[in-house]
Protein backbone atom coordinates (compact mmCIF):
# COMPACT_ATOMS: atom_id res chain seq x y z
CA UNK A 1 0.00 0.00 0.00
CA UNK A 2 3.08 2.65 0.91
CA UNK A 3 4.09 1.68 -2.34
CA UNK A 4 1.52 2.44 -4.45
CA UNK A 5 0.89 5.57 -2.45
CA UNK A 6 4.50 6.49 -3.00
CA UNK A 7 4.43 6.24 -6.68
CA UNK A 8 0.79 8.02 -6.97
CA UNK A 9 2.71 11.27 -5.44
CA UNK A 10 5.41 10.50 -8.16
CA UNK A 11 3.52 10.36 -10.84
CA UNK A 12 1.51 13.84 -9.12
CA UNK A 13 4.98 15.48 -9.06
CA UNK A 14 5.68 14.27 -13.00
CA UNK A 15 2.22 15.74 -14.01
CA UNK A 16 3.13 19.22 -11.91
CA UNK A 17 6.07 19.89 -13.79
CA UNK A 18 5.52 18.61 -17.01
CA UNK A 19 2.28 18.68 -18.34
CA UNK A 20 1.26 21.68 -20.12
CA UNK A 21 -0.89 23.88 -19.74
CA UNK A 22 -2.90 26.72 -21.99
CA UNK A 23 -1.29 29.54 -23.21
CA UNK A 24 -2.10 32.51 -21.53
CA UNK A 25 -1.14 36.62 -20.68
CA UNK A 26 0.63 37.05 -17.80
CA UNK A 27 -0.92 40.44 -17.63
CA UNK A 28 -1.52 43.64 -19.35
CA UNK A 29 1.38 43.99 -21.92
CA UNK A 30 2.82 41.24 -21.22
CA UNK A 31 4.45 38.44 -22.88
CA UNK A 32 2.79 35.37 -24.18
CA UNK A 33 3.90 32.40 -21.90
CA UNK A 34 4.47 29.23 -24.46
CA UNK A 35 5.08 25.60 -22.89
CA UNK A 36 5.08 22.37 -23.85
CA UNK A 37 2.08 21.76 -26.06
CA UNK A 38 1.91 24.99 -27.55
CA UNK A 39 1.92 25.66 -30.80
CA UNK A 40 1.44 27.82 -34.16
CA UNK A 41 3.21 30.70 -35.85
CA UNK A 42 4.44 32.09 -32.41
CA UNK A 43 6.48 28.52 -31.59
CA UNK A 44 7.67 28.43 -35.16
CA UNK A 45 9.80 31.85 -34.58
CA UNK A 46 10.49 30.88 -30.99
CA UNK A 47 11.97 27.47 -33.18
CA UNK A 48 13.76 30.02 -35.26
CA UNK A 49 15.87 32.16 -32.83
CA UNK A 50 16.70 29.47 -30.59
CA UNK A 51 18.38 28.09 -33.77
CA UNK A 52 19.96 31.47 -34.59
CA UNK A 53 21.50 31.31 -31.11
CA UNK A 54 22.42 27.63 -30.99
CA UNK A 55 20.00 26.57 -28.61
CA UNK A 56 18.01 24.72 -31.22
CA UNK A 57 19.33 21.89 -33.01
CA UNK A 58 20.51 23.22 -36.56
CA UNK A 59 19.72 19.69 -37.97
CA UNK A 60 15.79 19.93 -36.50
CA UNK A 61 13.41 22.17 -38.94
CA UNK A 62 11.21 24.57 -36.99
CA UNK A 63 7.76 22.43 -36.93
CA UNK A 64 5.69 25.34 -34.78
CA UNK A 65 5.02 22.81 -32.08
CA UNK A 66 6.43 22.97 -28.38
CA UNK A 67 8.08 19.73 -27.73
CA UNK A 68 10.15 18.32 -25.98
CA UNK A 69 13.48 19.37 -28.34
CA UNK A 70 12.39 22.84 -27.59
CA UNK A 71 11.85 22.33 -24.07
CA UNK A 72 15.38 21.41 -23.69
CA UNK A 73 16.67 24.48 -25.99
CA UNK A 74 14.48 26.83 -23.55
CA UNK A 75 15.88 25.02 -20.76
CA UNK A 76 19.42 25.84 -21.77
CA UNK A 77 18.55 29.35 -22.51
CA UNK A 78 17.37 29.61 -19.00
CA UNK A 79 20.35 27.98 -17.64
CA UNK A 80 22.99 30.45 -19.65
CA UNK A 81 20.75 33.36 -18.58
CA UNK A 82 20.49 32.54 -15.03
CA UNK A 83 16.45 32.21 -15.10
CA UNK A 84 14.28 30.00 -13.20
CA UNK A 85 14.64 26.36 -15.12
CA UNK A 86 11.01 25.62 -15.96
CA UNK A 87 11.11 25.23 -19.62
CA UNK A 88 8.44 27.93 -20.32
CA UNK A 89 8.78 31.06 -22.49
CA UNK A 90 7.40 34.16 -20.65
CA UNK A 91 8.64 37.82 -19.50
CA UNK A 92 12.00 36.65 -18.79
CA UNK A 93 12.72 34.60 -21.58
CA UNK A 94 11.20 37.13 -24.34
CA UNK A 95 12.72 39.43 -22.63
CA UNK A 96 16.28 37.94 -23.49
CA UNK A 97 14.91 36.50 -26.89
CA UNK A 98 13.26 39.67 -27.90
CA UNK A 99 16.31 41.97 -26.81
CA UNK A 100 16.99 45.23 -27.92
CA UNK A 101 19.03 43.37 -30.65
CA UNK A 102 16.25 41.32 -31.90
CA UNK A 103 13.66 43.20 -32.56
CA UNK A 104 11.37 42.29 -36.04
CA UNK A 105 11.85 44.91 -38.62
CA UNK A 106 9.25 44.70 -41.24
CA UNK A 107 9.43 46.26 -44.42
CA UNK A 108 6.55 46.45 -47.26
CA UNK A 109 7.58 45.23 -50.54
CA UNK A 110 5.77 46.58 -53.28
CA UNK A 111 5.69 46.61 -56.97
CA UNK A 112 3.77 49.36 -57.90
CA UNK A 113 4.47 49.17 -61.78
CA UNK A 114 6.16 46.71 -64.37
CA UNK A 115 10.12 47.04 -63.65
CA UNK A 116 9.35 48.87 -60.33
CA UNK A 117 12.43 47.75 -58.79
CA UNK A 118 12.70 50.08 -55.95
CA UNK A 119 11.69 48.09 -53.13
CA UNK A 120 13.85 44.95 -54.63
CA UNK A 121 17.03 47.03 -54.78
CA UNK A 122 16.44 48.16 -51.22
CA UNK A 123 16.12 44.57 -49.63
CA UNK A 124 19.31 43.75 -51.91
CA UNK A 125 21.29 46.85 -50.10
CA UNK A 126 19.49 46.72 -46.71
CA UNK A 127 18.60 42.84 -46.42
CA UNK A 128 20.75 42.23 -42.90
CA UNK A 129 18.88 44.64 -41.33
CA UNK A 130 14.84 43.12 -41.95
CA UNK A 131 13.57 39.84 -40.37
CA UNK A 132 10.10 40.13 -42.61
CA UNK A 133 9.12 41.54 -45.71
CA UNK A 134 5.20 42.46 -46.26
CA UNK A 135 4.97 41.66 -50.06
CA UNK A 136 2.03 43.60 -51.35
CA UNK A 137 0.77 41.12 -54.31
CA UNK A 138 -2.97 40.50 -53.72
CA UNK A 139 -5.99 42.28 -53.62
CA UNK A 140 -9.42 40.91 -52.29
CA UNK A 141 -12.80 41.37 -54.73
CA UNK A 142 -16.56 41.23 -53.29
CA UNK A 143 -16.65 37.51 -54.65
CA UNK A 144 -13.48 36.33 -52.40
CA UNK A 145 -11.32 36.04 -55.37
CA UNK A 146 -7.57 37.23 -54.87
CA UNK A 147 -6.58 39.32 -57.80
CA UNK A 148 -2.51 40.04 -57.96
CA UNK A 149 0.77 38.41 -59.07
CA UNK A 150 2.71 37.08 -56.18
CA UNK A 151 6.62 38.59 -55.99
CA UNK A 152 8.53 35.47 -57.01
CA UNK A 153 11.70 37.24 -57.12
CA UNK A 154 10.95 38.75 -53.85
CA UNK A 155 10.05 35.33 -52.28
CA UNK A 156 12.80 33.81 -53.23
CA UNK A 157 15.61 36.73 -52.17
CA UNK A 158 13.72 36.59 -48.72
CA UNK A 159 14.05 33.16 -48.46
CA UNK A 160 18.10 33.02 -49.70
CA UNK A 161 18.59 35.77 -46.67
CA UNK A 162 17.02 34.35 -44.05
CA UNK A 163 13.61 37.00 -43.88
CA UNK A 164 10.37 35.84 -43.57
CA UNK A 165 7.90 36.67 -46.84
CA UNK A 166 4.06 37.44 -46.20
CA UNK A 167 1.90 37.80 -48.34
CA UNK A 168 -0.26 40.86 -48.13
CA UNK A 169 -4.03 40.78 -48.46
CA UNK A 170 -5.11 44.22 -48.85
CA UNK A 171 -8.41 46.07 -50.69
CA UNK A 172 -6.45 48.98 -52.27
CA UNK A 173 -6.63 49.96 -55.99
CA UNK A 174 -6.44 53.48 -57.25
CA UNK A 175 -8.37 53.89 -53.62
CA UNK A 176 -9.49 52.01 -50.43
CA UNK A 177 -12.63 49.27 -51.69
CA UNK A 178 -14.07 48.95 -48.28
CA UNK A 179 -17.53 47.62 -50.37
CA UNK A 180 -15.46 44.68 -51.42
CA UNK A 181 -13.96 43.63 -48.60
CA UNK A 182 -17.04 43.37 -45.86
CA UNK A 183 -19.05 41.98 -48.99
CA UNK A 184 -16.20 39.21 -49.78
CA UNK A 185 -16.95 38.59 -45.46
CA UNK A 186 -20.00 38.23 -45.19
CA UNK A 187 -20.84 36.09 -47.95
CA UNK A 188 -17.55 34.45 -48.96
CA UNK A 189 -15.77 33.97 -45.97
CA UNK A 190 -14.65 30.30 -46.61
CA UNK A 191 -13.55 31.15 -50.09
CA UNK A 192 -10.94 33.53 -48.94
CA UNK A 193 -9.52 31.83 -45.83
CA UNK A 194 -9.15 28.78 -48.88
CA UNK A 195 -7.82 31.00 -51.19
CA UNK A 196 -5.27 33.10 -49.13
CA UNK A 197 -3.81 29.24 -47.16
CA UNK A 198 -3.56 27.96 -51.32
CA UNK A 199 -1.68 30.77 -52.45
CA UNK A 200 0.71 30.55 -48.95
CA UNK A 201 0.75 26.93 -50.17
CA UNK A 202 2.02 27.26 -53.85
CA UNK A 203 3.87 30.47 -53.60
CA UNK A 204 6.02 29.05 -50.28
CA UNK A 205 5.47 32.72 -48.56
CA UNK A 206 5.55 32.15 -44.15
CA UNK A 207 2.58 33.73 -43.87
CA UNK A 208 0.04 36.20 -44.22
CA UNK A 209 -0.62 40.09 -43.74
CA UNK A 210 -3.97 40.84 -43.32
CA UNK A 211 -4.44 44.57 -44.40
CA UNK A 212 -7.78 45.37 -45.34
CA UNK A 213 -8.69 48.75 -44.27
CA UNK A 214 -12.23 51.11 -44.19
CA UNK A 215 -14.01 48.21 -42.95
CA UNK A 216 -17.41 49.72 -41.40
CA UNK A 217 -18.02 49.33 -37.45
CA UNK A 218 -21.35 46.87 -38.81
CA UNK A 219 -19.34 44.41 -40.10
CA UNK A 220 -16.82 43.74 -37.23
CA UNK A 221 -17.95 40.31 -36.31
CA UNK A 222 -17.15 39.12 -39.94
CA UNK A 223 -13.79 40.33 -39.71
CA UNK A 224 -13.05 38.76 -36.72
CA UNK A 225 -14.63 35.32 -37.75
CA UNK A 226 -12.18 35.84 -40.85
CA UNK A 227 -9.18 36.33 -38.32
CA UNK A 228 -10.32 33.08 -36.49
CA UNK A 229 -10.67 30.63 -39.30
CA UNK A 230 -7.28 31.99 -40.72
CA UNK A 231 -5.47 31.68 -37.45
CA UNK A 232 -6.13 27.68 -37.10
CA UNK A 233 -5.75 26.82 -40.40
CA UNK A 234 -1.92 28.65 -40.28
CA UNK A 235 -1.22 27.39 -36.86
CA UNK A 236 -1.78 24.01 -38.08
CA UNK A 237 0.97 25.01 -40.71
CA UNK A 238 3.44 26.65 -38.80
CA UNK A 239 2.60 29.81 -40.80
CA UNK A 240 2.53 33.73 -39.15
CA UNK A 241 -0.66 35.16 -38.90
CA UNK A 242 -0.30 39.20 -38.85
CA UNK A 243 -2.43 41.60 -39.49
CA UNK A 244 -2.18 45.63 -40.47
CA UNK A 245 -4.82 47.85 -38.45
CA UNK A 246 -5.64 51.77 -37.90
CA UNK A 247 -4.22 53.16 -34.86
CA UNK A 248 -6.58 54.52 -32.09
CA UNK A 249 -6.26 55.55 -28.78
CA UNK A 250 -9.47 53.64 -27.01
CA UNK A 251 -12.17 51.18 -27.59
CA UNK A 252 -14.44 53.76 -28.66
CA UNK A 253 -13.32 54.74 -31.51
CA UNK A 254 -14.20 56.31 -34.90
CA UNK A 255 -16.09 55.20 -38.25
CA UNK A 256 -12.77 54.25 -39.61
CA UNK A 257 -11.40 52.12 -36.65
CA UNK A 258 -14.12 50.86 -34.16
CA UNK A 259 -14.22 47.66 -36.95
CA UNK A 260 -10.87 46.77 -35.52
CA UNK A 261 -11.04 44.85 -32.09
CA UNK A 262 -7.34 45.17 -30.68
CA UNK A 263 -7.89 42.58 -27.68
CA UNK A 264 -9.33 39.43 -30.33
CA UNK A 265 -6.82 40.54 -32.77
CA UNK A 266 -3.53 40.28 -30.29
CA UNK A 267 -5.40 37.16 -29.39
CA UNK A 268 -5.52 35.72 -32.25
CA UNK A 269 -2.65 37.11 -34.46
CA UNK A 270 1.65 36.85 -34.27
CA UNK A 271 1.98 40.16 -34.52
CA UNK A 272 0.27 43.30 -35.06
CA UNK A 273 1.54 46.02 -37.34
CA UNK A 274 -0.10 49.41 -35.62
CA UNK A 275 -0.38 52.03 -38.77
CA UNK A 276 0.48 54.77 -36.82
CA UNK A 277 1.08 57.08 -39.51
CA UNK A 278 -1.52 59.70 -40.96
CA UNK A 279 -2.38 61.35 -38.35
CA UNK A 280 -2.52 63.94 -41.18
CA UNK A 281 -3.30 62.90 -44.15
CA UNK A 282 -3.22 64.15 -48.04
CA UNK A 283 -7.47 64.85 -47.89
CA UNK A 284 -6.93 66.58 -44.94
CA UNK A 285 -5.24 70.12 -43.24
CA UNK A 286 -1.82 70.24 -42.87
CA UNK A 287 0.22 68.74 -39.94
CA UNK A 288 2.46 65.91 -38.67
CA UNK A 289 2.08 62.85 -40.55
CA UNK A 290 2.84 60.76 -36.67
CA UNK A 291 3.48 63.55 -34.46
CA UNK A 292 5.21 61.86 -31.10
CA UNK A 293 2.35 62.75 -28.20
CA UNK A 294 -0.13 60.72 -30.76
CA UNK A 295 2.05 57.93 -31.58
CA UNK A 296 2.84 57.76 -27.84
CA UNK A 297 -1.41 57.41 -26.96
CA UNK A 298 -2.25 54.81 -29.68
CA UNK A 299 0.69 52.55 -28.16
CA UNK A 300 -0.26 53.17 -24.68
CA UNK A 301 -3.69 51.72 -26.13
CA UNK A 302 -2.30 49.45 -27.81
CA UNK A 303 0.19 47.39 -25.28
CA UNK A 304 -2.91 47.77 -22.90
CA UNK A 305 -4.79 45.32 -24.80
CA UNK A 306 -2.37 43.71 -27.56
CA UNK A 307 0.58 41.59 -26.01
CA UNK A 308 3.40 44.21 -26.31
CA UNK A 309 6.35 41.72 -27.87
CA UNK A 310 3.52 41.48 -30.40
CA UNK A 311 3.38 45.01 -31.44
CA UNK A 312 5.10 46.72 -34.56
CA UNK A 313 4.80 50.23 -34.57
CA UNK A 314 3.81 51.31 -38.03
CA UNK A 315 6.55 54.03 -39.59
CA UNK A 316 5.63 56.16 -42.30
CA UNK A 317 8.87 56.98 -44.65
CA UNK A 318 7.05 59.47 -46.46
CA UNK A 319 5.74 63.13 -45.42
CA UNK A 320 2.85 65.63 -47.38
CA UNK A 321 3.24 68.69 -49.11
CA UNK A 322 0.10 70.70 -49.25
CA UNK A 323 -0.61 73.99 -51.51
CA UNK A 324 -2.42 76.05 -49.11
CA UNK A 325 -6.24 74.86 -50.41
CA UNK A 326 -4.96 71.97 -52.11
CA UNK A 327 -5.19 68.51 -50.97
CA UNK A 328 -1.49 67.16 -50.08
CA UNK A 329 1.22 65.55 -52.25
CA UNK A 330 2.98 62.45 -51.25
CA UNK A 331 7.20 63.12 -50.81
CA UNK A 332 8.82 59.88 -50.15
CA UNK A 333 11.83 60.12 -47.40
CA UNK A 334 14.58 59.89 -49.73
CA UNK A 335 13.09 62.77 -52.28
CA UNK A 336 12.67 65.50 -49.41
CA UNK A 337 16.68 67.19 -49.14
CA UNK A 338 15.26 68.38 -52.54
CA UNK A 339 12.92 70.35 -51.58
CA UNK A 340 15.28 72.26 -49.29
CA UNK A 341 16.08 74.65 -52.22
CA UNK A 342 12.60 76.20 -51.73
CA UNK A 343 13.71 76.92 -48.14
CA UNK A 344 14.98 75.99 -44.41
CA UNK A 345 14.01 72.57 -42.67
CA UNK A 346 11.90 73.43 -39.65
CA UNK A 347 11.69 71.46 -36.13
CA UNK A 348 8.34 71.41 -33.56
CA UNK A 349 9.10 70.81 -30.32
CA UNK A 350 6.00 70.19 -29.63
CA UNK A 351 5.09 67.43 -32.25
CA UNK A 352 9.18 65.98 -32.26
CA UNK A 353 8.58 65.95 -36.44
CA UNK A 354 10.23 68.58 -38.65
CA UNK A 355 8.18 71.10 -41.61
CA UNK A 356 9.12 73.50 -44.12
CA UNK A 357 6.99 75.95 -45.49
CA UNK A 358 7.56 77.55 -48.66
CA UNK A 359 6.12 79.47 -51.48
CA UNK A 360 5.89 78.62 -55.01
CA UNK A 361 4.11 80.34 -57.49
CA UNK A 362 2.36 82.53 -54.84
CA UNK A 363 1.03 79.77 -53.54
CA UNK A 364 2.00 78.75 -49.84
CA UNK A 365 3.20 75.05 -49.44
CA UNK A 366 3.51 73.36 -45.69
CA UNK A 367 5.41 70.33 -45.80
CA UNK A 368 5.08 67.35 -42.76
CA UNK A 369 7.82 64.59 -42.54
CA UNK A 370 9.93 61.98 -41.00
CA UNK A 371 13.66 62.70 -41.01
CA UNK A 372 16.26 60.70 -39.07
CA UNK A 373 15.73 63.29 -35.58
CA UNK A 374 12.26 62.27 -35.80
CA UNK A 375 12.82 58.62 -36.47
CA UNK A 376 15.35 58.22 -33.38
CA UNK A 377 12.55 59.45 -31.21
CA UNK A 378 9.89 57.33 -32.28
CA UNK A 379 12.05 54.52 -31.83
CA UNK A 380 12.31 55.11 -27.94
CA UNK A 381 9.05 53.80 -27.62
CA UNK A 382 9.74 51.14 -29.18
CA UNK A 383 12.11 50.47 -26.19
CA UNK A 384 9.90 52.16 -23.77
CA UNK A 385 7.05 49.82 -24.73
CA UNK A 386 8.66 46.64 -25.24
CA UNK A 387 7.03 46.52 -28.59
CA UNK A 388 8.39 43.28 -31.11
CA UNK A 389 9.40 46.11 -33.38
CA UNK A 390 8.53 47.89 -36.09
CA UNK A 391 6.67 47.57 -39.57
CA UNK A 392 7.49 50.92 -42.38
CA UNK A 393 5.71 51.81 -45.86
CA UNK A 394 7.35 51.14 -47.64
CA UNK A 395 10.64 49.70 -48.70
CA UNK A 396 12.50 51.93 -51.12
CA UNK A 397 11.14 55.36 -50.22
CA UNK A 398 13.57 55.61 -47.50
CA UNK A 399 17.55 56.14 -47.81
CA UNK A 400 20.41 55.31 -45.93
CA UNK A 401 19.57 57.71 -42.71
CA UNK A 402 17.18 55.39 -42.41
CA UNK A 403 18.91 52.39 -41.69
CA UNK A 404 21.98 54.61 -39.94
CA UNK A 405 19.36 55.79 -37.42
CA UNK A 406 17.58 52.33 -37.10
CA UNK A 407 20.70 49.82 -36.33
CA UNK A 408 22.12 52.78 -33.87
CA UNK A 409 18.81 52.45 -32.01
CA UNK A 410 17.58 48.68 -32.18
Amino acid sequence: MLRKLRLFVFFLVLLAVFVPGLPVYAGSGSQEVLKVGSSGGRVWELQGILQKQGFFPSTQKATGYFGWITYGAVTALEKKHGLPVDGQVGDKEWEVLYGKSSRVVMGYYTVDYPGDRLSHDSYLKYNKSIDQLGMFDFTLDEKGNLKGTPSSEGIAEARSKGSKSLMVVHNISGGIDARSAYMALTNYRAKVVDNIVGQIDKNGYDGVNIDLEGIPPAYKTQYNALLEDLSKKLKARGKLLTVAIPAKTSDNGSAWNEAYDYRNIGRLADYVVIMSYDEHWFGGPPGPVASISWVASVMDYAVKTIPSNKVLMGIGCYGYDWPQGQNGKAIRWKDMPSLTRYGSVQWDNNYSVPYLIYWQSGVKHQVWFENSYSLAIKLELVNKYNLGGIAFWRLGFEDSSFWDTLNKKR
